[in-house]
């Protein structure tokens, strides 16, 4: 046998596929129980055993609208000689126990093609070659090399995958290249993929510079499937750098601490002769995150990347989109969120307050689910990754214009996230420990935002892009600041109930700030 069934050939495959997708951590739907899973479109870059096909597969679900996903499978004969690594993460389909191998009722194994070195190579080549693939019935699957020709790689296997903890599968090849397949896809091209290769165009190289797309097309439009980027070496996350800072600062305090509070002052000041401020590092956050908004705002090849100016339209969709969080929470009276509760009438002022501000500044392109996680540092200095947006939302939402000020929200809350977490890490938040040393961490939250703030608005000075009011940007950012935690609380309720109250208390923080 020299040649895999079509998947519709293949019985149960269907509910196989839904059944793989419940044990995939990029699956954004676990919270949904799914009614149905079927094939949509199917391209076959590979018909000979070993069989590579990639899938769109729309899953309807027992509540709410469908949602699109890419899966990339591997199809191989379901017989002793399939690898042991294969047959540990296959599925099963067709035929039965003693099905023979030598027609369509045989069985055979599906499983992620990236398990198998043969298909990782077999994708990396097809971008290489710049390869277009006709599917079945209709559209096209096209693999277009941005910058020929691919980095010169060992070998074109894929050495691994890393952790199945995003919205995307990332692929490592060798230490020059990876694939980044997105899996919960829509209609249109991904904000991840117009952004990068706009930004690498305009020279900015604050990114992991974008090599090549995999996209699907057909008389609906385009569906962007991967992303070949450059692979940034010796690298560490943002947060990662966060959490060690903090580590050593909880570590020298943690003998001492029997419950009493410290004063602020005094917080600040040990913070610093401590010396696990992060406030030099927040500062270089700010500068490469004002550079990003710049070269973001100068993009001129497409109308939808041209920024334009902040109006009144704008305010009132921060404004609603704060209210319409409100409530969705308080919707689902949960008791965990009775803290959210009490916090009801000023988060619906601070709504209407941004509603009457005057529009002043810029809407641009923005990344749009930014936080210390999003960036990496390198030996060549900061990058930022991943501009996808909030997977969750759809293409026309991630792909709107809006005010820089929505990623400096995300970035704030970051370092505020960071605080907690670290000390949850250490202590138990009954502890009594946890009291006399969370005013430290908040001290460590605030030199950091501070940092951060202040090079961002010095090296934004004079563009224009931003409320010519200070008082505007303030309200602006605890507007949106307070939609990032309001998404973290429904987050958290979904993913990890026990940290719910890490944003409903950065809530409360922001709202009892001092007024302008």
């Amino acid at each position: 046998m020299t040649t895999v069934p079509r998947l519709s050939e293949l019985g149960g495959i269907e509910d196989s596929l839904a059944a793989s997708l419940l044990q995939e951590r990029w699956f954004a739907d676990k919270h949904r129980q799914i009614r149905q899973l079927h094939l949509v479109q199917t391209f076959w870059i590979r018909r000979d055993v070993p069989g590579l096909v990639i899938a769109l597969v729309e899953v309807d679900f027992e509540d709410g609208v469908p949602a699109t996903y890419q899966l990339v499978l591997g199809i191989r004969p379901w017989d002793r000689h399939l690898p042991p690594e294969i047959r540990s993460a296959a599925r099963r389909v067709g035929g039965s126990e003693d099905s023979g191998d030598d027609d369509l009722q045989a069985a055979w194994a599906v499983y992620d093609a990236f398990v198998d070195p043969s298909l990782g190579a077999q994708f990396l080549t097809s971008l290489a070659e710049s390869q277009t693939i006709a599917g079945e019935g209709s559209g096209r699957l096209r693999f277009r090399l941005l910058h020929p020709p691919l980095p010169t790689l060992p070998s074109l296997e894929p050495n691994r995958m890393a952790p199945k903890d995003q919205s995307q599968s990332t692929v490592l090849y060798g230490d020059h290249l990876l694939i980044k397949v997105l899996r919960r896809v829509w209609p249109g091209v991904s904000p991840e993929v117009e952004l990068l290769e706009a930004l690498d165009a305009a020279g900015f190289t604050g990114i992991a510079r974008p090599l090549g797309v995999v996209e699907a097309s057909s008389a609906d439009g385009t569906i962007s499937l991967a992303v070949a980027q450059t692979y940034l070496r010796n690298g560490t996350d943002g947060f990662s750098l966060a959490l060690t800072s903090l580590r050593d600062l909880y570590a020298d305090l943690i003998m001492d601490a029997d419950g009493a509070v410290p004063l602020p002052a005094d917080c600040v000041k040990a913070v610093e002769r401590q010396g696990s401020s992060f406030a030099g590092t927040a500062a270089q956050i700010g500068n490469l995150t004002a550079e990003m908004h710049l070269a973001l705002a100068h993009l001129d090849s497409d109308p939808d990347l041209v920024a334009r100016p902040f109006v009144r339209d704008d305010l009132q969709i921060i404004a609603d989109d704060l209210d319409a969080q409100v409530e969705k929470l308080l919707g689902l009276d949960d008791p965990r969120l009775e803290p959210l509760a009490v916090h009801a009438s000023a988060l619906h002022e601070l709504a209407h307050r941004v509603v009457g501000l005057t529009p002043s500044g810029s809407a641009i392109r923005i990344h749009g689910d930014y936080h210390l996680g999003q960036l990496l540092r390198t030996d060549a200095g900061w990058h930022a990754l991943d501009f996808e947006g909030r997977p969750s939302l759809p293409i026309s939402v991630r792909r709107r214009k809006a005010t820089p000020l929505q990623d400096l929200a995300g970035m704030l809350r970051s370092f505020d996230y960071a605080a907690t977490v670290a000390l949850r890490q250490q202590v138990d938040s009954a502890d009594v420990s946890a009291a006399s040393l969370a005013p430290y961490g908040r001290a460590w939250s605030g030199l950091a935002r501070d940092a951060f703030l202040g090079q961002y608005l010095a090296t934004m000075g004079g563009t224009g892009l931003l409320p010519a009011d200070r008082s505007a940007v303030r309200l602006l950012l605890t507007c949106l600041q307070a939609s990032q935690a309001l998404y973290e609380v429904d987050y958290e309720l979904r993913s990890r109930p026990e940290w719910v109250s890490i944003p409903l208390e950065g809530i409360a923080r922001l709202l009892s700030a001092p007024a302008d």
